[in-house]
């Protein structure tokens, strides 16, 4: 048996009928066992076009002994028979089903991606799933839902970029800042000495920055942090792997990590996807065009932030 989760949404037509619908589809599966519902919670719609209706929102805690790929299939049946039409990215949907975790795997491939590689962004995904599944552990970094949506909540929406490379880090932040007034950091006069963040072959403890001959270092770990979101195109001067520093402000909420992908390098191994050894919870961020790039970080942070309500006592809503 593996223990799975996954997140339910609706903005279009009648949100609580569908959910309903689609999670006793679920439940009643051949497939499914000891389904666990979260209440059901709205929430604006963030990113996309303008004029969406707010969101219901749940999570659902199931064991099974079918395949990823078998959910995943199970979960867009569902999707199908409600009439769900895939029309434009971040577009209103009468039904949205993703697979969140999957046990223990993380890997990918173009049809399916486990553990979600957006998810610990997600306040609308993170506080259901507390719901229901508190204890489980994201197989990456370790952390459980329970212990990541409290991180998240900890300080001011944040992120941290690494991988791809420092141009295009730095023209994010940019971008961040001109087009949606994000503070940003950026690391012009920081140097790194040992190991590449990009494919990260040395362990965390390893690498290293080392300040400017020409100018001064300015890093998050020594600037004032500022009242709203913020992004920096590196890593902060506080060791990430202290376990002391992690509820410092100016620690980011979360990594995120960009891949930029090619036909070529798309959807890598998962050795490359994730690199071990990091322990802190990370956002994955697949780079095939940098203006959607942009606008997905700048939902990220929004993401964070954004207000739950919870709409029913308990997760009975289903029966």
């Amino acid at each position: 048996m593996s223990q799975c989760l996954i997140s339910l949404g609706s903005n279009l037509g009648q949100r609580s009928e569908l959910l309903h619908r689609a999670a006793e589809r679920v439940a009643k599966s051949s497939v499914v066992s000891n389904f666990r519902a979260s209440r059901l919670y709205e929430t604006p719609p963030i990113g996309g076009p303008g004029g969406q209706e707010p969101f219901l929102n749940a999570a659902a805690a199931f064991d099974t002994e079918s395949s990823a790929h078998e959910i995943l299939s199970l979960l867009q049946e569902v999707e199908q028979w409600l009439g769900r039409q895939r029309l434009r990215r971040w577009d209103a949907r009468s039904i949205d089903l993703d697979v969140v975790l999957y046990g223990d795997l993380v890997g990918g491939d173009s049809h399916l991606v486990v553990p979600h590689p957006r998810y610990p962004a997600r306040t609308f995904v993170l506080h259901p799933a507390c719901d229901v599944a508190d204890h489980y552990r994201d197989p990456r970094f370790g952390w459980t839902i329970g212990e990541l949506s409290r991180h998240v909540a900890k300080a001011q929406p944040s992120l941290c970029l690494v991988g791809g490379d420092a141009d295009l880090r730095k023209l994010i932040c940019r971008r961040l800042t001109e087009d949606h007034g994000v503070t940003t950091f950026q690391s012009s006069d920081r140097v790194m000495t040992t190991g590449t963040i990009a494919n990260a072959p040395l362990p965390p403890s390893q690498i290293r920055f080392a300040e400017s001959p020409v100018q001064k270092d300015v890093s998050t770990a020594d600037a004032a942090m500022p009242a709203g979101p913020w992004v920096s195109d590196s890593l902060p001067s506080l060791d990430i792997t202290d376990r002391t520093h992690w509820d410092d402000p100016r620690m980011p909420r979360l990594i995120a990590r960009i891949q930029h992908v090619t036909e070529d390098s798309s959807w890598p191994a998962p050795h490359k996807i994730w690199p071990k050894g990091w322990r802190y919870p990370e956002y994955r961020l697949e780079v095939t065009d940098v203006e959607w790039a942009i606008g997905e970080v700048a939902s990220a942070l929004d993401s964070m932030r954004c207000p739950c309500r919870a709409v029913t006592d308990d997760g009975s809503w289903w029966r």
